[in-house]
């Protein structure tokens, strides 16, 4: 294994980290509403605390990563995100638990931005994409996996073995990148200065906005599905938990599926092609959806077909933004990583509560058809904007 491969798949294990962990106890959280004696509200406000500070944190780590290093503050954050999980492990007072979600949240916000900075250090232009996809997937994936090996460990065990979990896989990830990761920010470029302006550079630059745009519908996409699938299922199938579980493999072998594709993709096709062609294909797959619940017609064949095809539209277009956000902002990599990262972490935020008020409107018909307008118009602004220096040719007026 190339030195590296070696870096990435450390990176790749502190990026998956962050999503894993919003998700995972929540197969668990009636028994921590007993536990803690707390309401409702109070219990899924520990996982909205978790996904708040993880995306707000975003501004103040990119900068830190641009300015002190990459490593520099990786580390420490693995080191914060261990204390956040032993706090979770051993208090038995709700408030303690909340503060060590936030502690859990800020000290992961580190993972992924690094990762993807990283990347961009070590790897050159035409090698990032495959990189990149590696660590999309992850991030897409964490999610998914969170619920299942939550519920696999409360159940054999007590739910509050999921933070012992976490702890042990942050201290493999702290060991084994304290031992492989060097810091990759580059010591020969002048110190970065970033203010005010350097994160409205990179918000209003149009093909950098174009992608975000994308990226925060995408990731609200991919919420209202894991968030509103089970009802769907239950709706249409009358299935048991169990089952409804499997409905997610599918999805997540088209997301692997399609990472891996995408990547490779980069080689052969321009990053615009893969933006326009897999933000329209998406659209597509589902106003097709939208017809069959229109008609009350949904084969599981077709469901477990779209799921697919979902994944793989999306993991193929998603190492193409990340790649190019890194060459658009070369020198402020992790400020634009972490701005990105902001704003797709606010469309995880936004799709469960918005998709709520869609799907009171209309049932699954609005909530679906909702979310093919949103897709629709993201494609219709990269169609339009998307643009990098590393194309062979530039549209007029981009200021990129």
């Amino acid at each position: 294994m190339t030195k590296e491969k070696k870096i990435l798949a450390g990176l790749s294990i502190a990026a998956f980290l962050a999503p894993f962990t919003q998700t995972v106890y929540t197969p668990s959280l009636p028994e921590i509403s007993g536990y803690f004696a707390a309401n409702t509200f109070m219990v899924n406000l520990t996982i909205s605390i978790f996904t708040f500070i993880l995306s707000s944190s975003q501004f103040i780590i990119g900068p830190l990563a641009d300015t002190r290093g990459r490593k520099a503050i990786l580390l420490p954050g693995l080191l914060l995100f261990m204390a956040g999980s032993l706090i979770c492990l051993l208090t038995q007072n709700y408030y303690l638990f909340l503060v060590g979600r936030a502690v859990q949240a800020f000290g992961i916000s580190t993972g992924s931005v690094v990762a993807a900075a990283v990347i961009g250090d070590i790897y050159a232009a035409k090698d990032r994409g495959k990189a990149m996809s590696v660590y999309q997937t992850m991030v897409f994936i964490g999610p998914v996996f969170g619920p299942v090996l939550g519920s696999f460990v409360s159940g054999f065990f007590h739910w509050k073995g999921i933070f012992l979990v976490l702890l042990v896989l942050a201290l493999i990830s702290f060991i084994y990148n304290r031992i492989v990761l060097y810091e990759t920010l580059p010591k020969d470029l002048a110190p970065v200065k970033i203010t005010f302006r350097t994160f409205k550079e990179i918000l209003f630059n149009r093909a950098s906005f174009s992608i975000m745009l994308l990226g925060f519908i995408q990731f609200y996409g991919y919420y209202v599905l894991l968030v509103f699938l089970p009802g769907l299922l239950q709706n249409v199938y009358d299935m048991s938990v169990t089952s409804k579980g499997l409905f997610y493999i599918p999805l997540t072998a088209g997301l692997l599926l399609g990472s891996a594709v995408g990547g490779r993709l980069q080689g052969y096709f321009t990053r615009k092609t893969i933006l326009i062609g897999t933000s329209y294909g998406i659209s597509l797959i589902v106003l097709i959806f939208c017809f069959y619940l229109m008609f009350n017609i949904l084969p599981k064949p077709i469901l477990i077909t779209f799921l697919l095809l979902y994944g793989m539209s999306l993991g193929i277009g998603l190492p193409a933004q990340t790649t190019t956000l890194i060459n658009l902002f070369h020198e402020k990599k992790g400020t634009a990583i972490g701005t990105y990262n902001f704003i797709r972490f606010s469309g995880a935020g936004v799709g469960p509560l918005l998709g709520a008020v869609f799907h009171h409107i209309g049932g699954d018909k609005a909530l679906y058809f909702s979310l093919f307008t949103f897709m629709l118009i993201a494609a219709v602004v990269i169609h339009k904007h998307m643009q990098e220096p590393y194309m062979e040719t530039r549209a007029p007026g981009l200021d990129v």
